[in-house]
C-alpha cells in the first residue's frame, strides 16, 4: 500500500546539502531621504543603486532578493532635557544659540541698526523653543559671520550629513541562506531549516562607521543590525537577534541551534508551489556631530523561494 511519512536522516542529509548555490554579487542599495516637509521624519526609501556607469548590471536586485521601505523615527536633539527636532521650519538647532537658526530672507538694510556697524557677515534668525505654549528668550535677530568664519551658526542640518553617511557604507540587502542550500531543491516536512544570513559582514550585519562633511561640520554614524524578522511563508512569523547559525554537512540533521524552522504542512497547494520565505534586517544608526546626536532606522529584506514536499514512501508486504 501507499504511505506518506518523513524521510530517513541519510535521505535528509542529501536533500539539504542539494546542489551549490550560484554567488550573487553585493548589490549595493541606494538610500533616498524623502523629506514630508520642515522638521519632519522622512521616508526612507532603499532601492537598488544604478551600476550601469560602472559596467556592471544596471537597476534590479539579487535573484530572489527583495528591497523593503521603511519611515524611521524622528532624529531628535535635546534642549533643557527635552527631546526637539534638530531641524524645523523655523531652521537648524543651535546648542550654543539654544534655538533654531535661519538666515534672514531677504536681510535687512545696510543702515539698519541690527548690523552693528558690521558690513560683512549676515543677519540670522534665532527661534527658540516653546515649554509648555511659552516661548522661551523670544524669537529674536542676530548679526554673526557668514561661512565658515570664526563664530559663524552652523546651517548645515546634521541628519543631512548623518543621511549621507549613511549612502556611504553601501549597505546590501540580506542574502538568505538557507537549508536546502539550493533554492530549487525540495524540503521535506517535518526536517529542520536552518536560517541564517550569508552576509555577515559590515555592509551585510554591521557595524559599520562613516563620516560625512560640510564645511565645518561633520557627522560620523555607525550603523548595525539589532535584529533580523523572518517570515516563513507558511504563516510562521518570529525574531532571531542574531544573524543565524551557517550550516555545513558536518553539522548533519537536527535543529539549529540558533534560528530555524520546521514545516509542518508542503507548499504544493501555495500558489506556484512554493513558499516564499524572507528575512528582515533592522538597522539602526546612531549618529554624533555638531554638538547634536540622533537615530535612525530603516529596514532591508531579502527573499528566497522554497519549495516544501511529503516524501512518497511505498511498503509492500
Amino acid at each position: 500500500m501507499l504511505t506518506r511519512g518523513v524521510a530517513s536522516m541519510s535521505v535528509a542529509l542529501a536533500l539539504l546539502t542539494g546542489m551549490p548555490t550560484i554567488a550573487v554579487a553585493d548589490e549595493p542599495v541606494e538610500i533616498d531621504f524623502e523629506r514630508g516637509g520642515s522638521g519632519s521624519s522622512a521616508d526612507v526609501v532603499l532601492k537598488p543603486k544604478d551600476r550601469g556607469d560602472s559596467g556592471g548590471e544596471s537597476g534590479g536586485s539579487p535573484s530572489g532578493s527583495t528591497i523593503a521601505v521603511k519611515t524611521p523615527g524622528k532624529s531628535t536633539c535635546t534642549h533643557l532635557g527635552e527631546k526637539i527636532d534638530c531641524s524645523s521650519s523655523f531652521g537648524v538647532w543651535s546648542q550654543a544659540k539654544e534655538c533654531w537658526v535661519q538666515r534672514v530672507s531677504p536681510q535687512p538694510r545696510e543702515d539698519d541698526p541690527i548690523w552693528s556697524g558690521h558690513d560683512d557677515g549676515a543677519i540670522y534668525w534665532c527661534t527658540p523653543p516653546h515649554t509648555s505654549g511659552v516661548t522661551i528668550g523670544g524669537r529674536h535677530m542676530f548679526w554673526a559671520p557668514s561661512g565658515d568664519a570664526a563664530g559663524a551658526p552652523v546651517l548645515v542640518d546634521p541628519v543631512t550629513l548623518a543621511e549621507e553617511a549613511i549612502e556611504r557604507m553601501r549597505l546590501v540587502a540580506p542574502r538568505i541562506g538557507m537549508t536546502p542550500l539550493d533554492p530549487e531543491a525540495p524540503l521535506l516536512v517535518g526536517v529542520d531549516a536552518w536560517l541564517w544570513l550569508d552576509d555577515r559582514g559590515p555592509r551585510g550585519y554591521g557595524p559599520i562607521t562613516r563620516s560625512a562633511s560640510a564645511g565645518s561640520v561633520s557627522v560620523r554614524a555607525t550603523a548595525k543590525v539589532t535584529k533580523v524578522v523572518w517570515d516563513l511563508g507558511d504563516g510562521t512569523r518570529f525574531t532571531c537577534r542574531s544573524a543565524g547559525t551557517e550550516w555545513t554537512p558536518e553539522r548533519g540533521t537536527g535543529p539549529s541551534p540558533t534560528c530555524g524552522h520546521r514545516y509542518e504542512l508542503p507548499s504544493t497547494g501555495v500558489g506556484d508551489g512554493t513558499y516564499t520565505v524572507r528575512a528582515t534586517a533592522h538597522w539602526r544608526v546612531d549618529w554624533t556631530g555638531a554638538g547634536q546626536s540622533g537615530r535612525i532606522t530603516f529596514t532591508l529584506t531579502g527573499a528566497r523561494p522554497v519549495t516544501v514536499t511529503e516524501l512518497q514512501v511505498l511498503q509492500t508486504g
